[in-house]
């Protein structure tokens, strides 16, 4: 959670409601047409968020997500994505994970 940078968000777009809350605590309510999320990968944290965030999604909508690139999400992805795309290594300066893009759609 960084309260710095929710009031950096409110303040900069101040039409759109921001939360600051632990992801996975937040109750899940299909409301939303599409989520864009970078989720944290420690651990397979990305899937965590990623399943959470796919409960939110209202139907008809869709979810792009940066993940890592490996077996599980592999695995877990397989049959549910529309869209899945392996990103070069190095794409993200600050890692050298790899790591994929996957499209979920509702």
């Amino acid at each position: 959670m960084n309260a710095a940078l929710a009031e950096h968000l409110s303040a900069t777009f101040p039409e759109v409601a921001v939360t600051c809350a632990d992801f996975l605590s937040c109750a899940p309510q299909a409301v939303y047409d599409r989520i864009i999320m970078n989720p944290p990968f420690r651990h397979g944290d990305d899937l965590k968020h990623i399943r959470h965030a796919l409960k939110m999604l209202a139907p008809g909508g869709n979810l792009m997500a940066v993940c890592a690139n490996g077996p599980r999400q592999q695995r877990e992805f397989k049959d549910i994505a529309t869209h899945q795309e392996v990103l070069p290594r190095g794409t993200f300066a600050y890692t050298d994970v790899s790591t994929m893009i996957v499209r979920i759609d509702a």
